[in-house]
């Protein structure tokens, strides 16, 4: 394509997250010579984020898990091969592995789990809501999915359990997920149902293979945003500015920056955006997460074990972390072990000092695993760890988007462009609610060939000579 020597690049993306990254690499690969990404933080990867501290491998304070093996744009990329890592592997592990009942203090396989029948009543309900968009029947009136549960006569044990298996899967908990987005999730799901995790790499790896070759900006927070309309040939522009007076300007622009960010205002725009883009904004909801991993001297638990739902506990969830790493025969020391909290609940444990937080997910581990000669095997064993509260994470301010109530439909208002110049890309603007990084990546590639079409569009009318912007 032409370059504009008026501009500072073709389109610039704000955000070097999974979507932004994509956005790039497609408007790159489609031949835009200029294409210039500005990332707040000091590194890329947006909410991939790994700790050292605690283990020889990188501990994942973010994303962690693969989910699905179909149609699956991450996993594409690590299936390519990732620069530096020729042992990289992934691994299947079944989900759930273990399911622990709180008040009960009872450990049971997934497998034995799933044959009592308030369990499988459960299952039977929440799979009910893929088979009837399968089915074309009239969507359910929105509700929460714990109305829903409770309505569909589910059993308040199986209830506490849905709500750390769904709920906290999703980001939130079952009051807070709203059915009617659930359904639009179930019927857009394609990827499959695998579970995979890396071993001989991270996630951050695969997120510096996606960033390479591009001009990527760190340490640039983007503020405002000042655009203009495509009334004629040549005349979209936008520029880009932040706290510290650097000012950017290019042709067309990419927003791929968390849904907090747009929400709390912490970039303006001029003018304000379209009602479908701000109806859009208003609407979705992102729930916090928080991840604690211990570190641990030795193995406590079932040789098969790597992960636990945990209903009527402190953390819904726990798993070994590397789970590939650490299931291999004769791994040694240190083990380490992640409590995984979503939703309000995340928020009323990041209340708490961070002490707290590892004793009590500690004395949780205690209740599964101990054994009246060893009653407190994890809490003996534990030698350090780190809590991840992602409300307060810089640029970010809180975890992913989940279903929610009253928003059906909302999404679709990211798929459209401000007056032609500039378009919505990140895990939130899914239209099928995927909150996975595969599903981020889909939206930076659905904003690239939205942007790719429209530059052509004005290379075809001649625009690329137009005038001056007057911005």
């Amino acid at each position: 394509m032409p370059v504009d020597p008026r501009l500072d690049a073709d389109v610039i993306v704000i955000g070097a997250g999974a979507a932004g990254l994509t956005a790039a690499r497609e408007l790159k690969r489609r031949g835009v010579a200029r294409v210039l990404v500005l990332e707040a933080a000091g590194k890329v990867g947006g909410r991939v984020l790994h700790d050292s501290s605690l283990s020889q491998w990188p501990l994942e304070l973010g994303p962690e898990f693969i989910h699905g093996e179909c149609h699956n744009l991450l996993l594409d990329l690590l299936q390519k091969g990732l620069p530096n890592k020729p042992a990289a592997t992934l691994v299947e592990l079944e989900y759930p592995n273990y399911y622990y009942f709180g008040k009960e203090g009872r450990l049971l396989p997934a497998a034995e789990a799933d044959e009592l029948p308030e369990v499988a009543a459960m299952h039977e309900s929440f799979e009910k809501l893929s088979e009837a968009s399968e089915a074309g029947e009239p969507p359910r009136a929105e509700q929460s999915l714990l109305q829903y549960f409770t309505a569909s006569g589910v059993p308040s044990r199986a209830i506490d359990l849905a709500d750390a298996l769904y709920a906290n899967d999703y980001g939130a908990v079952a009051s807070d997920v709203g059915l009617r987005e659930v359904e639009v999730e179930q019927k857009a799901w394609t990827y499959g149902e695998k579970y995979l995790v890396l071993r001989g790499a991270s996630l951050q790896d695969a997120m510096d293979a996606l960033a390479d070759g591009l001009d990527v900006r760190t340490g640039w927070a983007a503020t405002s945003v000042r655009w203009q309309a495509l009334t004629q040939p040549g005349a979209a522009r936008v520029e880009v500015s932040d706290a510290r007076g650097r000012t950017l300007r290019a042709a067309r622009l990419v927003v791929s920056v968390p849904l907090p960010v747009l929400q709390r205002g912490a970039i303006g725009f001029d003018p304000p955006l379209p009602p479908p883009l701000t109806a859009a904004i208003g609407a979705v909801r992102m729930g916090n997460a928080l991840k604690v991993i211990l570190r641990l001297g030795r193995r406590f638990w079932p040789a098969d074990f790597y992960d636990a739902v945990c209903a009527d506990c402190f953390m819904p969830e726990v798993w070994l972390s590397p789970a590939a790493e650490l299931m291999l025969p004769g791994a040694k020391p240190p083990f380490t072990i992640v409590g995984f909290v979503a939703g309000e609940r995340a928020e009323r444990v990041a209340d708490l000092p961070h002490a707290e937080i590892a004793r009590q997910t500690l004395l949780q581990l205690d209740a599964m695993f101990g054994t009246p000669a060893e009653p407190h095997p994890a809490s003996d064993a534990c030698d350090g760890f780190v809590v991840k509260n992602w409300a307060d994470h810089a640029h970010v301010g809180g975890a992913y988007s989940h279903p929610t109530l009253h928003a059906e439909g909302r999404r679709n208002g990211f798929a459209e462009p401000a007056g032609d110049a500039l378009w919505f890309a990140g895990e939130a603007t899914h239209e099928g609610i995927n909150p996975c990084i595969h599903g981020a990546m889909e939206t930076g590639q659905r904003a690239a060939a939205a942007v790719y079409a429209s530059l052509e569009d004005e290379r075809r009318r001649g625009g690329s000579r137009g005038p001056a912007s007057r911005l």
